[in-house]
């Protein structure tokens, strides 16, 4: 539990590791990305605090670092480097400060400098670090630019990959570009190291990634940068960044990458013409058979592949096994709206099957403590760790068959995340190509299939 306390603000250290940008080296560099990443929300914040002073609605959140003797700010970085500049504790950022804000500090009376010098902090010791990561992960959820500031997608991707330990490969690869990528400018560095378009990164990338001569997009951020037309990605990177690539440029462009010089994409086995049928002959002493036809990812008949090899075990999966062999049914390319409906159907039944099945032994439970369900990303994200297994003794097949299929489901811009399998039932604009469903449904079915095994 803990400790109420009030600090000084001089000793009080900022968090270097601050999810919303790259790992920063000096208090000075994480204020200058603080800045350079929202501005106006940094200095309407500090505006405030020069009006009214810290108001002691909210603790500062402090981890007391054994090691380093340091008492860390885990929540309230931006309140407190705010009061360290008015303080003049940290000088020379290399920002200039707007002209009402340094005079508001230059006019300030000593009694605002002797009532402010102390913040009140709820100290943990750095053996509660994942009570204090919870309560952070909480937090964001003001809107206004003086309150708490929401995680932006870098940010909750970051706290998703450190964290939890779930793969992120459009953050990884964005990493590497800011550090090493030839076409853009240190402020464009600074600003999307913690404010970026990451789905549409994310998305991009698993739609061209073959186009690069690598398998997947964990691939290509692993090789990056050594990797074929390095320029053509490079420039995608900034223009997503700039916002000229958006969603739907990628999603109803025919081929948005090919005015970047990239090669056209192999065609798919599924627009391959096809031969007449040969008259089979008996294989002849030595010879071997045929070997069979391999499909692209972003093959429809991939998802009917593995359809057909999924058999549901378990009490209460009966409806489990309708709705697949209604999938089945479906053409995808003519009902990719219904394959979605019958998707999420599936998804919902089978976590809450999983949850009966464990738990008395594991405690999962899909409602809340009020009776009420809990989301349907959340259960997932249960069932996702219990899977895995706890932290230390990871069941590491499993951790990486299931590396991509809550980081689909979990992102509110996935194809097929949880949310946008919701926005089909209330968005009236929303809609899904066969192409996106396709190559999607291979990230998140390993989790579908284990849920009913």
């Amino acid at each position: 539990m803990p400790t109420t306390k009030s600090i000084l603000v001089e000793k009080l250290s900022l968090d270097l590791l601050n999810f919303r940008t790259i790992p920063q080296e000096s208090e000075i560099k994480a204020i200058q990305s603080m800045i350079a990443i929202s501005p106006d929300r940094f200095w309407a914040l500090m505006d405030s605090l020069l009006d009214d002073g810290y108001l002691p609605t909210e603790n500062i959140l402090v981890l007391s670092a054994q090691k380093s003797a340091k008492m860390i700010v885990k929540e309230g970085n931006r309140r407190i480097a705010s009061l360290k500049l008015i303080y003049e504790q940290i000088a020379d950022i290399g920002v200039d400060f707007p002209e009402h804000i340094q005079k508001k500090i230059k006019d300030l009376s000593q009694e605002w400098k002797e009532t402010n010098k102390l913040v009140p902090c709820a100290v943990y010791e750095d053996t509660e670090v994942s009570m204090v990561d919870r309560i952070v992960t909480l937090a964001h959820g003001k809107g206004e630019k003086a309150g708490r500031d929401q995680w932006t997608a870098v940010a909750r991707a970051r706290h998703n990959r450190n964290v939890n330990r779930a793969p992120e490969p459009a953050l990884d690869l964005l990493e590497k570009y800011l550090k090493q990528g030839k076409n853009l400018t240190p402020s464009q560095s600074e600003r999307w190291s913690g404010d970026y378009p990451l789905s549409v990164l994310d998305e991009s990338i698993k739609k061209l990634s073959i186009r690069f001569d690598v398998a997947n997009a964990p691939e290509l951020a692993d090789k990056y940068p050594n990797i074929t037309h390095r320029e053509a990605l490079e420039n995608i990177l900034r223009d997503i960044g700039l916002s000229v690539i958006t969603f739907p440029l990628i999603r109803n462009s025919e081929d948005f990458a090919a005015s970047y010089g990239l090669p056209a994409p192999a065609p798919s086995a599924s627009l391959i013409p096809k031969r007449p049928p040969k008259v089979s002959s008996p294989i002849s002493k030595g010879s071997s058979p045929k070997k069979k036809l391999s499909v692209a990812t972003n093959d429809p008949r991939t998802v009917k592949k593995a359809l057909r090899e999924f058999s549901p075990l378990g009490n209460n999966r009966e409806k489990v096994v309708t709705l697949r062999d209604e999938a089945l049914n479906l053409n995808l390319p003519d009902n990719p709206l219904a394959f979605c409906f019958l998707l999420r159907s599936m998804f919902e039944i089978s976590s809450k099957a999983y949850c009966d099945d464990h738990k008395a032994a594991g405690g999962l439970s899909y409602t809340k403590s009020d009776g009420t369900d809990k989301k349907l990303v959340d259960v997932l994200r249960d069932i996702n760790s219990h899977l895995i297994g706890p932290i230390g003794k990871e069941d590491k097949v499993i951790q990486k068959t299931l590396h991509g299929a809550m980081t689909e489901l979990a992102k509110p811009e996935g194809i097929l995340s949880v949310t946008s399998m919701n926005h089909l039932v209330h968005n009236p604009k929303f809609s899904i190509t066969v192409g996106d469903i396709a190559t999607v449904f291979g990230n998140i079915f390993p989790l579908l299939k284990m849920m009913n095994q």
